[in-house]
């Protein structure tokens, strides 16, 4: 019978000579001395280190455009080093390096001292400082240009900080239900009533709380005083509270001023009529949010939502709002308009500001006169 000795003989040691070729191989990739085998070792790009990589990360080919992607993969699944180089030799001579379970507490440690420096917390960031022109101080008025000589009106709605000495007006007293104005004449009372006549130098301040704050509700009242031709008026730039945070007094009463007469100068300067809106001369601004105008708008307006002129609760630098305006000609009149024209009054005071020619107006106007 024919022998397979010999030919189980043949592959042993055929497979035997096959592993020593690897085990050199491995041994010269650790040392670097590959190339000495004359090419022996030579694995066509294979990387037995990349290869467990791949193994530890079923996602590797998207991880792998990090650089660094490697060496922390293999620290964190294998407790390997990037390179032999990576470890370093112990107190004992022997070149081992640090234990896992002294990697493992490394990395528990690293992993609690970054959590604890992420749940500290941080000061926020100073708000940059805004720069007004002479032009634009002169209707909004900077803290520390009040003097005793003026009257300081709060209208927010439900304040219970006020600034030393001031008038309360909520906004609400110069409107008549739905947002719309009262008339002149109601107006006035309610203004002389307070102590207030057009030879008073006024400042407005105040916020819509129920809006979540900002100045629209003293730009608002700003534009009936306006409209009433009162000369002498202007923004606070600032809230009660930057006043306290001055170091200057609030408090929680209200100033009583001996009542006046008022006598209105009304002028149409400011206030657009539908049929200026719908002749079509004018560029016309809608300050409502975009959802608001992608549900229907004014033919031809564009969209300038009213927060997008507000730094926090400051009308932003006029670099920033020369920017938001850039597609307005300051040659051709701007009508401006919200629901009820509280919160386009904030875009109607910026533009003013910036020199334009500003007038303030009302979608539900529009609704009524287009379904008329």
């Amino acid at each position: 019978m024919y022998s397979l000795k010999p030919k189980f003989m043949f592959i042993s040691i055929a497979f035997a000579a096959l592993l020593a070729v690897m085990a050199l191989c491995q041994s010269a990739y650790a040392g670097g001395e590959c190339a000495s085998l004359g090419g022996a070792c030579d694995d066509g790009g294979w990387d037995p280190m990349a290869k467990l990589d791949e193994i530890g990360n079923a996602t590797a080919t998207q991880q792998q455009s990090s650089a660094s992607w490697p060496s922390k993969s293999r620290e964190q699944r294998w407790g390997m080093g990037s390179s032999s180089t990576d470890s370093k030799d112990s107190d004992d001579g022997n070149a081992t390096g640090a234990s896992r379970d002294e990697q493992a507490a490394g990395t528990v440690q690293n992993a609690s001292s970054e959590a604890a420096a992420q749940a500290a917390p941080t000061a926020p960031p100073e708000p940059a400082a805004i720069v007004r022109s002479e032009q634009a101080a002169a209707i909004l008025a900077p803290l520390e240009s009040v003097t005793d000589s003026d009257i300081l009106l709060d209208v927010s709605e439900n304040s219970s900080t006020h600034i030393a000495g001031s008038v309360v007006l909520p906004y609400m007293q110069f409107n008549e239900q739905a947002g719309i104005p009262k008339n002149v004449s109601e107006i006035s009372r309610v203004l002389g009533d307070a102590g207030i006549s057009p030879d008073d130098s006024v400042v407005i301040y105040g916020e819509c709380l129920p809006c979540g704050g900002g100045p629209s509700v003293a730009t608002y009242v700003y534009w009936m005083m306006k409209s009433l031709g009162h000369e002498k008026v202007a923004v606070l730039d600032g809230t009660a509270e930057d006043w306290a945070a001055s170091g200057r007094d609030t408090t929680q009463g209200a100033a009583a001023l001996a009542g006046k007469v008022y006598t209105p100068a009304e002028t149409g300067n400011y206030t657009a009529t539908y049929d200026l809106v719908e002749g079509g001369k004018v560029q016309i601004v809608d300050a409502r949010t975009v959802q608001e105008y992608g549900s229907g708008s004014i033919p031809g307006a564009i969209n300038i939502p009213y927060a997008g002129v507000l730094d926090g609760k400051r009308i932003k630098g006029e670099e920033q709002l020369e920017k938001i305006f850039r597609l307005l000609d300051k040659g051709q009149p701007v009508v401006v308009f919200t629901n009820t024209g509280m919160k386009a009054s904030v875009v109607w005071f910026a533009l003013e500001m910036m020199g334009y020619d500003a007038r303030l107006y009302s979608y539900q106007d529009w609704a009524a006169n287009q379904a008329a």
